[in-house]
């Protein structure tokens, strides 16, 4: 009798052990599960994020606009540079290594705003002395209007040749060859907004030469 009893009380605490082990397990399963799944969304908003960036600096690329700006004379390197739009005068000069010993640097506005494909020349000390000797002041030369109000020459678009456009400020040999291209297959420029049809003259650049030209 007593070990009939002795073998039931034993029976009853192994099934307890064997539920109370059976809970334990899934708790621990279920509390895994849990955290695998914080892990899991963690690394999905940290890839969101990264994506995000990527995006946004995407776009910040494309919103940003760059020129190209060709310079030379009395600069330590000259060459073609890359500029952002905007740049000055100044930035063009340091993109290209800096004055050069002989640089005249009060010939040359370093405040002026520089457009895409503009060309710029520094000019030495001699160079600019020999100007002035014949009667060429940094205004004349750059293209600027003179002192006192008055208004400088225009330059007709229909009639002017490729040295006569090159005066108008940010034309170099290569647009004035397109303007005169585009003049001979259009049969002339109707009015001045016209040469904003001719490849490398639009916006900036256009509204900073504008007051140059005529069609008259």
């Amino acid at each position: 009798m007593k070990k009939r009893i002795f073998l039931c009380a034993l029976s009853i605490m192994l099934l307890l052990f064997t539920v109370s082990c059976g809970k334990n397990g899934e708790d621990l399963v279920i509390q895994q599960e849990d955290v695998s799944g914080e892990e899991d969304t963690g690394q999905e908003d940290s890839e969101s994020l990264k994506e995000d960036a990527e995006v946004s600096s995407g776009r910040d690329l494309q919103e940003k606009e760059e020129i190209w700006v060709d310079i030379s004379g009395a600069v330590n390197s000259p060459g073609v540079y890359r500029l952002a739009e905007g740049a000055r005068v100044v930035e063009a000069v340091q993109a290209a290594g800096g004055f050069s010993d002989d640089a005249d640097t009060q010939w040359l506005n370093q405040a002026a705003m520089v457009s895409d494909g503009e060309k710029i020349r520094v000019y030495t000390k001699e160079e600019t002395e020999k100007m002035k000797e014949q009667g060429i002041s940094q205004a004349q030369e750059s293209g600027e209007s003179p002192a006192g109000g008055e208004s400088a020459k225009k330059v007709n678009l229909n009639t002017a040749d490729a040295e006569e456009l090159q005066t108008i400020p940010g034309i170099g040999a290569a647009r004035a060859a397109a303007i005169i291209s585009y003049r001979e297959e259009a049969g002339g420029f109707g009015s001045i907004e016209d040469i904003q049809n001719v490849s490398g003259i639009k916006g900036k650049t256009f509204e900073k030469i504008e007051e140059y030209i005529t069609v008259e």
